[in-house]
């Protein structure tokens, strides 16, 4: 089976087995949890959301779904947007990111900037004639859409990187917002030469533009996270290890603390800690054969002049 682009292995096939998008709260840094909603689900994949998910002040759950992972479902074959506003118990219909039958668009970051509005990342492609996956001579580009309105409509796609400076894209692609408004990208790359790809976007008008696009010095991995770090620093979690920089991705050091598990998501906690949570076990088969766990760590962060 071929969802846009996933050729399953039959280890990899979740078919059969019970899923569930859970929804926990924490309030005490990740100390401790609290389960506040369940949601079953069926998809031969991994997987149909969670990775673009964002809490909104209010309490509501937006979240970016990827409808090409729901092929037994009646939903969009799509990237799509949905809203909660009982901790995930219950969500709204779905909204489609892009709204054309030509181009299939795929969700794989949510964040709020500072000005309030939303930012998905993520990617799309034209479909082919017998199939939504990507290939066949039409690239993956990795994207960004903005929505003033909670993610009800959304922005054209903005490039994360001309077309002709890398048509090796992939759809995993994540940003820091800096504190002069630009957006620091890392994309994963489909190349041995340089797995890993930066670029830098700037404000221009309501959008952003593509300003510049420079191989980035870290290995292959699974999906970029940037985190925009209240010190003024920007970072990159991965489990090959944690850097910094403080000049828009012109220089990068290492932080002496190992990586992350597997898949990274993190936060900046209101004590100034930084928590990092992935998951263990990669994508190895779910049979009871290899450790499978979600696992936390905190550290903090010491910035000089």
């Amino acid at each position: 089976m071929d969802c846009f682009g996933a050729d399953l292995r039959a280890s990899y096939d979740m078919t059969g087995t019970t899923q569930l998008i859970i929804q926990m709260r924490s309030g005490d840094g990740g100390r401790s949890w609290e389960h506040v909603g369940s949601e079953p689900f069926h998809t031969p994949m991994n997987g149909v959301n969670c990775q673009a998910e964002v809490a909104l002040s209010d309490g509501t759950i937006v979240r970016g779904v990827i409808g090409t992972y729901q092929p037994f479902y009646d939903v969009p074959q799509t990237g799509y947007t949905q809203w909660s506003v009982d901790g995930g118990r219950t969500w709204d219909e779905p909204t489609v990111v892009m709204g054309t039958d030509e181009i299939v668009m795929c969700p794989k970051r949510l964040r709020l900037l500072r000005d309030g509005r939303l930012a998905m990342t993520g990617g799309f492609w034209t479909k082919g004639s017998d199939t939504l996956a990507a290939g066949e001579g039409r690239p993956i580009r990795a994207a960004l859409w903005l929505s003033t309105d909670r993610g009800r409509r959304w922005s054209d796609p903005i490039p994360v990187a001309p077309s002709e400076a890398d048509t090796s894209q992939t759809e995993k692609t994540d940003f820091a917002e800096l504190a002069d408004g630009r957006l620091l990208f890392v994309t994963r790359c489909e190349s041995q030469e340089a797995p890993r790809r930066q670029s830098v976007l700037v404000p221009d008008g309501e959008a952003y533009r593509h300003e510049s696009t420079t191989p980035a010095p870290f290995p292959r991995g699974g999906h970029p996270e940037m985190l925009a770090a209240r010190e003024g620093v920007a970072l990159y979690v991965a489990t090959s290890g944690i850097s910094w920089t403080a000049d828009t991705g012109e220089t990068w050091a290492d932080l002496d603390i190992g990586g992350t598990e597997y898949y990274p998501r993190s936060v900046q906690l209101g004590d100034e800690r930084i928590f990092c949570v992935g998951h263990r076990g990669s994508d190895d088969p779910y049979d009871g054969s290899v450790d499978q766990e979600i696992l936390g760590m905190t550290f903090g962060l010491n910035v000089s002049d």
